[in-house]
């Protein structure tokens, strides 16, 4: 079994660049070339060229150019990884595991992939073919999905029992502890009983879960969702994506909203970029997904708080990661759901929708009457919390004007005491009057609102990174926080020291610009180096001090430790020099 280059070099001598290429655009032979229109911008004069013997492609019109894996991966919206083994299991090369367990596990996702294809076919079946499925047609029924869209997103049912969808995967002689692990079954009974059923399908359009509306009206879970398994991750699939992608390319933008249902209804009413996460707020790695798509996505949440602070949230991910956003405004509707049914006009609505920092900005000011002062002081604080998460200085000062003419002042008032000055290196938040941040105040600062980072940071530092002073705080904040969470830390902190206190209300007050976990590990990389740097240091101040006292034994193993010390220092910007590469 070839891996690694081996497998590339197979595949490179099996696969016709040329025919792959056919799949997605039309070529003419000119000579010994191919050209065509290209499939990755939009030309009128043929500017895409395709050439046999070297088995490679580029186009004069947007540069781009490469080979059958490049060409893939681009065509596809796939990862190197992707490219790969979609190419090899085209062309019959088998692509070797790195070890046993890996190799079960990968062979275990494919069962369960098949399980899983099985299942949606059968609860489709149900759900169309037979009477015990019309509790799930009337559910659709009240919610104006056409039967075309059922189908367009397999819709199912799955029958009340429990055992209907063991025995048919029996019947077709497949592994039941399989079913298991697929979430399709649970101690001897079918996980989803008396539900509308929802596949879940990758970005190649894979069925890697489900999730099930209750149809009784009784049932206190009115959704389940499949467990987490070896073929998914609900923080790494986005709903409908495979279905939405194709729409994402043409009209240069992704539409991300709250739930399924909210999705399937966009789609009926021709919003069919609509795409959404699956029971998860957005994540980094979603992001990532998204990112080989679009550079842009415009988010049509709820319009409820809780929908305006997960809007916080995802604008916060998706900016850390370069993705731009705008926020639709729903008008009355409580959902796009509702706004689509009462004849809203979602493409005046996308239009419309502001960029990210002006929404967040109008958003905090709204109902404030700046001519009243303490209006003006809360409006001003608001303001700067939000200008502060924004990492680009030319964007920042954009939007500190901008603010100061919606809060109707004059733009010098948008200043306080220097405030907010520009942002430090790497996103670090800038240094407040009188005193400057350490990085481990910064870490601090991030585990003060977000507490999830606390893990992240023990995995990636020692107590003993910090200084003294900052040492001591982690420790109160990490006890505090693994007791009983933000609550405890907000109950508990009068019992803490006055900087410590300090620190902390600074950080509630105005969060630091970025919490994600790139940017923690960031942090925690620049804390270690500081630490080992601050170590060597003090070798080197002792050595010289052993140096002048003539006590050679000392010097000898001072030398052997500066040396120790200064290899590790290397060594370990070394290796971020390569992550960063």
């Amino acid at each position: 079994m070839p891996g690694g280059d081996d497998a590339k070099e197979q595949i490179r001598t099996r696969a016709d660049l040329v025919e792959i290429v056919r799949e997605h655009v039309r070529l003419r032979q000119v000579g010994g070339q191919f050209t065509g229109l290209c499939p990755f911008h939009t030309e009128k004069t043929p500017s895409f060229r395709v050439t046999p013997q070297t088995q490679t492609w580029h186009c004069f019109g947007c540069d781009r150019g490469g080979d059958i894996f490049t060409f893939v991966e681009l065509i596809e919206k796939i990862d190197f990884r992707g490219a790969l083994e979609m190419l090899a299991e085209r062309t019959g090369v088998e692509l070797v595991k790195e070890a046993p367990g890996t190799r079960e596990r990968s062979q275990l996702r494919k069962r369960i992939l098949e399980l899983n294809r099985l299942a949606a076919q059968y609860y489709e079946y149900v759900l169309h073919s037979t009477e015990v499925g019309r509790p799930g047609l009337e559910i659709l029924a009240k919610r104006g999905v056409s039967p075309e869209t059922a189908r367009r997103f397999q819709l199912g049912f799955a029958p009340p029992g429990g055992q209907s969808l063991q025995q048919f995967l029996s019947s077709r002689k497949h592994s039941l502890p399989d079913a298991d692990q697929a979430g399709l079954v649970r101690r001897g009974r079918d996980f989803f009983k008396n539900r509308l059923i929802i596949p879940i399908r990758d970005e190649r359009g894979q069925t890697v879960a489900f999730v099930g509306r209750d149809a009784t009206g009784t049932d206190d879970r009115k959704y389940v969702n499949s467990p987490d398994t070896p073929a998914f991750s609900k923080s790494r699939v986005l709903f409908a994506l495979d279905l939405a992608k194709e729409e994402i390319g043409r009209r240069g933008h992704a539409v991300l909203v709250e739930g399924q249902f909210d999705v399937i209804v966009a789609h009926q009413f021709g919003v069919a970029n609509a795409i959404a996460t699956s029971g998860t707020a957005l994540t980094e790695e979603q992001v990532k997904l998204l990112k080989r798509f679009t550079e842009e996505v415009i988010l049509a949440f709820d319009g409820d708080p809780a929908g305006k602070a997960a809007a916080y949230r995802a604008i916060e991910t998706c900016s850390a990661a370069g993705l731009r956003t705008r926020v639709a405004s729903l008008g009355e509707a409580k959902d796009p759901d509702e706004f689509l049914r009462a004849g809203g006009d979602w493409s005046l609505a996308a239009a419309a929708a502001p960029p990210e920092w002006e929404f967040w900005i109008r958003e905090t000011i709204a109902g404030l009457n700046p001519t009243r002062p303490r209006d003006l002081q809360v409006g001003l604080e608001k303001v700067y919390g939000v200008l502060l998460k924004i990492a680009e200085p030319a964007v920042r000062e954009a939007y500190r004007v901008k603010a100061a003419e919606w809060l109707g002042i004059d733009q010098r008032l948008m200043r306080r005491n220097g405030h907010p000055a520009p942002a430090q290196p790497g996103g670090l938040e800038p240094a407040r009057p009188g005193k400057k941040l350490s990085v481990g105040q910064h870490i601090l600062s991030v585990i003060a609102v977000r507490p999830e980072a606390l893990d992240r940071v023990e995995s990636s530092a020692l107590p003993d990174d910090f200084n003294e002073e900052d040492r001591r705080t982690f420790g109160l904040m990490r006890q505090t926080l693994q007791a009983g969470g933000l609550d405890a830390l907000r109950d508990r902190l009068g019992s803490f020291g006055e900087q410590e206190q300090d620190l902390i209300r600074r950080a509630w007050a105005s969060p630091p610009p970025r919490t994600d976990d790139e940017f923690v590990a960031e942090l925690t990389w620049r804390l270690r180096l500081e630490s080992l740097q601050t170590r060597l240091g003090d070798v080197r101040r002792r050595l010289g001090e052993a140096e002048q006292r003539g006590d050679r034994d000392q010097v000898a193993l001072l030398e052997m430790e500066d040396r120790r010390l200064a290899r590790e220092v290397q060594a370990f910007k070394t290796r971020k020099d390569r992550e960063r590469s």
